[in-house]
């Protein structure tokens, strides 16, 4: 069939490179100049070094994003840990948590008995956190999404002490949101897949590149490989239903383009802009994804004249800042221009979830807090000369995962025959991540392959335009008319 794609980031590239590689014909549209959505790397123009927007941590559990890897030839530059280790530093203690020699999921419960962050008490309330994840029953059932995390916390037994030095720094990291509003059920699902499946699904991992290299540039090869088209810096205006099935879209500088099906990987504020107003207005779908509302993530690249750390990355308990991720140890960051610097300097990104009560602050302001965050967990940086700070801000970096939010979210099949939906705040089961993107990029081609468009009918009179046979079914497009 003849497929169209809207939208560049993750999601879009995912359905792309699969349905190519089942012989489609599929033109990718992304309204930026370049591809990557909420999730690519730039040249920074002071120091030439390759940042990301945000910096992610993928896991071993990431099995959907490591296919798509797999698939365009780069998964070779995403390093896991052999096994689940991470430092947090609460004040000037550092603590890490390991995975435990032990078979699943002991391996994690042994890690988290053993993390001299937890009380004696803290550890074996853990206990029934992992029967009401293993085996939920009425003495511990399972979460629920109208449920916050901190109620469930409540519920599982968890101390402050606990919450303060594990639990609201997970929920941070993962969930994009802030414990006293989050959905339980969704960090339920992150504790399921990522900690309480094999010891390879706890691991944790980081591009060895940046996520522009990782995965954008690759994925467009490969689609234009296969036969597939991939245009930037042309958006589109709007999708065109006759009797409301989908038969293609119209980019914002009217040209036309039919399809047999299309794939709207759009984040959800623009799916109003493309979808039809009286197709959109009124219909339950559609009105839960206008519902839907953001979370952000503020990021500081921070380039120092020296290393004052060698950790990977830390997480920072009860600060403003939330993670610090040592880029210098990722081959992301190029090397000094002078040969005498080599090795000498350090960059560092700091990262804060849910950063509401940080992204509309000024640069300057970022700038400050994310250098006394700095000198205050690593003494070493009073000592150190800046070089340089770039501050980012990413607003609507994902979704809010507010408790009774999961209602909200769209499955890849819309009421409009032949619009399927892509991108990581569709329902599938996990918070925003990556892994959701790529998840629902495969159910949506997925449902694309069984996709049968209903025959073309008379001229519609509702939308003025006539009926056609699609593109990939003639040697030459019949003229519409209005």
């Amino acid at each position: 069939m003849k497929v169209v794609v809207v939208g560049g980031g993750i999601a879009g590239l995912a359905a792309a490179t699969r349905l190519v590689d089942r012989g489609h014909e599929v033109t990718l549209f992304e309204r930026r100049p370049t591809l990557g959505g909420r999730a690519y790397s730039v040249v920074d123009d002071t120091t030439g070094d390759v940042i990301d927007n945000g910096q992610h941590l993928f896991m071993g559990c990431y099995r959907a994003l490591r296919g798509f890897l797999k698939r365009i030839g780069t998964d070779e530059q995403l390093t896991l840990q052999r096994d689940l280790s991470v430092a947090f530093l609460d004040g000037g203690t550092l603590t890490r948590l390991r995975a435990a020699s032990l078979p699943a999921p002991f391996h994690l419960l042994g890690g988290l008995f053993g993390f001299s962050a937890l009380g004696i008490r803290d550890r074996l309330a853990l206990v029934k956190v992992a029967a009401a994840i293993k085996r939920p029953s009425a003495l511990f059932p399972a979460a629920s999404d109208f449920e916050t995390v901190d109620r469930w916390l409540d519920r599982m037994g968890q101390s402050q002490k606990a919450r303060r030095g594990f639990w609201h720094p997970l929920t941070l990291a993962t969930l994009n949101d802030e414990p006293r509003t989050a959905s339980a059920k969704m960090l339920e699902a992150v504790l399921r897949e990522g900690f309480f499946g094999s010891r390879d699904d706890a691991r944790l991992g980081l591009a060895q590149v940046g996520l522009s290299e990782l995965y954008t540039d690759a994925a467009a090869s490969y689609v234009e490989a296969r036969g597939g088209k991939v245009v930037t810096a042309a958006p589109v205006g709007s999708l065109r239903v006759v009797e409301q099935v989908v038969r293609g879209v119209t980019l914002e500088n009217g040209e036309r383009f039919d399809a047999d099906a299309v794939i709207a990987a759009v984040p959800p504020g623009a799916m109003a802009a493309l979808v039809p107003p009286a197709l959109f207005e009124g219909e339950t779908y559609f009105d839960g994804i206008r519902r839907l509302e953001s979370s952000p993530i503020v990021s500081a690249h921070v380039w120092l004249d020296r290393v004052v750390t060698d950790e990977e990355l830390i997480g920072l308990v009860d600060r403003p800042i939330h993670w610090m991720f040592n880029r210098s140890r990722l081959s992301g960051v190029s090397s000094p221009t002078h040969e005498e610097e080599r090795g000498a300097r350090q960059c560092l990104a700091l990262v804060t979830s849910a950063a509401r009560d940080l992204v509309d602050r000024s640069v300057q302001e970022i700038r400050e807090l994310a250098l006394a965050e700095l000198q205050r967990a690593f003494p070493e940086v009073a000592r150190a000369k800046v070089l340089h700070v770039r501050v980012m801000k990413e607003r609507a970096a994902t979704i809010a995962h507010t408790a009774g939010t999961e209602g909200l979210r769209p499955g890849s099949r819309s009421p409009i025959e032949g619009l399927f939906v892509a991108g990581d705040y569709v329902r599938t089961g996990l918070p925003a991540t990556l892994e959701s993107a790529v998840r629902s990029a495969d159910d949506a081609a997925a449902l694309v392959e069984g996709y049968v468009p209903s025959p073309v009918r008379a001229a519609s009179r509702s939308t003025g335009e006539a009926g056609f046979v699609p593109v990939g079914r003639l040697s030459r497009p019949l003229q519409t008319a209005t």
